[in-house]
């Protein structure tokens, strides 16, 4: 940091000089220095302003004092003041990209005034760059209120907002409009909290790493008002305690973090060395605030964010808290996600609502996907985010269907897009049968219902618990001649070797899955990597960075209902299990007998039914 160097999203590291302004380093563009709601961030050509608002995020600044702070080495110190001092100066209030939107300056905000805190009284900061500060959050303050996010556009953004108001209110209290800032922030953040995380503990945007952003700006709330001596509205407090709770449900011992629906890399504040948010964090923040068993479980140890909010009092609640046992399979109703679980492997299943209200902006057209991994290895993901502003072609494909563990019919998405953060038609899915014993769930979506021929998509995914072998089967109710396809998107680590017509393997350091599917029509099965045109078979770890990937789809043209069955079979080291699924059809129910490693296991099912019938026995040695 002191050296200037700077690193965002997927794009390589730069060095700042101090002397430039809102220049992005990447493509040579300057914004415009202009009243910050005429700058027109789509019009830019190369440049990305999510980059440029990452900068004026001001996020190294905290970074900076709490290095001073832990090292006692004045060059972390100074370089702070000097930040701070340097960026009030250089951005007059409302004018230029940094000030494009209340958000931005909210989260700018919650920085700024964290590291003047913690200025305060080192002498550090003249009287003069004081006053020039604190006339500079109050500028946010007034921002932030004149420019608020609302309507749909009011999701994870007004969340940050209100926390911005409580940043300035709870550590500039000599500004006067202080008190009013925090008397009218802290009954909207308590209602937003409310209207943001159900009763389940799932965030509506239904994008985990979204979650996990505003679980982490809650705990900063609750953390500056436990400081200054205010109570915690008990809404937030009850949020925080949900959303600990679903951590639980969807993140076991060693299990990798979900990575459904939009991420932007984002934190709430930064006074650690991590680039990126581990979910595990944020519930280690939870567990030091309120306490929490499963969001201790969920965490394992307290980290250095927690520490920083919370303390040694955080700390000591975070050890009364031990004891929560592992999580099972369990349903999140109100999410729509619904996770199965059975000798190390997990299996997560995506029926919920499209995101969160009309504009669901941070949603992907995923209905009833799956994820599954064993152990700490991911093997079906959901591929991640791709890109938001940079490359358009990448943001379409990566909120795709068919960029998802799911059916594609026809080529068409299963909700429709209207532009980057927009969709126009939400699928809607429902949950048609559930039995967490057995490990079956069975539900179905009309996302495809607007086509004009209409088709009904009802998937069953059976996961018994005692059984590493995942079967999924999937009902496609149309009248016509339609393509479906259905994909499996695999981590990157793995290598897939076609083994049969109908049947995959993927490799992996430590094991991999074999696959095979079974259909009444013609099967055809493609295993794509890396495909520019359409694009198809990549994968994103983090935003604006993408690499290629296997994906698997098992294509099938059909007139009339058709069913996909396959079975998923995990491995370790040891030798890659025989697999052999048969399929007969016709008098119901339908019965698929799979055979691994000379184990056969039999599949009963009726799906057309409107109450579905699965049934699953072990038969013994073939």
């Amino acid at each position: 940091m002191l050296e200037g160097r700077v690193r965002f999203f997927g794009y390589p590291e730069v060095t700042l000089s101090a002397e430039e302004v809102d220049v992005d380093p990447l493509s040579g563009f300057t914004w415009p220095s202009r009243h910050g709601k005429r700058v027109s961030y789509r019009s830019a050509g190369a440049a990305d302003p999510k980059w440029i608002w990452e900068l004026n995020r001001c996020q190294e600044i905290p970074v900076l004092v709490a290095a001073w702070l832990v090292t006692d080495d004045i060059r972390y110190g100074s370089a702070a003041g000097d930040r701070l001092r340097r960026w009030v100066s250089s951005h007059p209030p409302g004018r230029g990209i940094a000030w494009g939107n209340g958000f931005e300056a909210a989260i700018r905000a919650v920085s700024m005034a964290v590291a003047f805190d913690g200025l305060r009284g080192s002498g550090l900061l003249s009287d003069a760059a004081t006053m020039d500060i604190l006339r500079s959050l109050w500028q946010h303050a007034r921002w932030i209120e004149r420019d608020p996010s609302v309507g749909s556009s009011g999701n994870n953004h007004r969340v940050g907002e209100l926390v911005g108001l409580v940043a300035i209110g709870s550590l500039a209290p000599e500004l006067r409009d202080s008190p009013s800032w925090l008397g009218r922030a802290l009954p909207e953040l308590e209602r937003e909290a409310a209207k943001q995380i159900r009763g389940d503990g799932t965030n509506v945007e239904q994008a985990f790493a979204y979650h996990v952003f505003v679980i982490d700006l809650m705990l900063v709330a609750a953390a500056l008002l436990e400081r200054t001596g205010r109570p915690v509205p008990q809404g937030i407090t009850a949020a925080l305690s949900r959303s600990g709770d679903a951590l639980w449900a969807q993140l076991g011992d060693d299990e990798p973090a979900p990575t459904y629906g939009d991420t932007d890399d984002g934190r709430a504040l930064v006074m650690d060395a991590e680039e990126l948010r581990d979910p595990r964090g944020a519930a280690a923040g939870i567990a030091a605030y309120l306490p929490h068993g499963r969001a201790a479980r969920v965490a394992g140890q307290p980290d250095v964010m927690s520490h920083w909010l919370f303390g040694s009092e955080g700390a000591r609640k975070f050890a009364c808290a031990r004891g929560a046992a592992a999580p099972g399979s369990v349903m999140l109703a109100d999410g729509g996600l619904t996770v199965i679980r059975g000798q190390g492997r997990r299996v997560l299943v995506d029926h919920g609502p499209h995101g969160y209200m009309r504009l669901a902006a941070h949603a992907h057209a995923d209905a009833l996907s799956v994820e599954l991994s064993v152990g700490s290895d991911p093997l079906v993901v959901d591929p991640g985010v791709g890109s938001y502003f940079a490359l358009p072609d990448v943001r379409r494909a990566f909120r795709g269907t068919g960029f998802h563990a799911t059916v594609v019919v026809d080529g068409a998405d299963s909700s429709v897009q209207g532009g980057p953060f927009l969709w126009t038609n939400h699928a809607v899915s429902r949950v048609v049968a559930w039995n967490a014993d057995a490990g079956i769930l069975v539900a179905e979506h009309d996302g495809y219902e607007r086509l004009p021929d209409p088709v009904r998509h009802r998937r069953a995914v059976i996961a018994p618990p005692g059984d590493l072998v995942v079967v999924v089967i999937d009902r496609l109710e149309g009248k016509g001649a339609h393509r479906y396809s259905q994909r499996w998107p695999l981590q990157p680590t793995l290598d897939v070797e076609q083994t049969g017509a109908s049947a995959f393997v993927a490799f992996g350091p430590d094991g991999g899955l074999s696959v095979e599917a079974a259909a009444p029509a013609a099967l055809t099965l493609q295993c794509i990597r890396g495909q520019e045109d359409p694009l198809a078979g990549w994968w994103s770890g983090r935003l604006e960075s993408i690499e290629p990937s296997w994906l698997v789809s098992v294509d099938v043209e059909a007139v009339g209902a058709v069913e996909i069955v396959t079975a998923l079979v995990p491995f370790g080291t040891q030798a890659v299990p025989d697999v052999h699924l048969d399929l007969e059809v016709g008098d119901l129910p339908c019965t698929v007998w799979l055979s691994v490693a000379g184990e056969t296991r039999r599949v009963e099912y009726d799906l057309a039914m409107p109450i579905p019938r699965v049934d699953l026995a072990a038969t013994g040695v073939a």
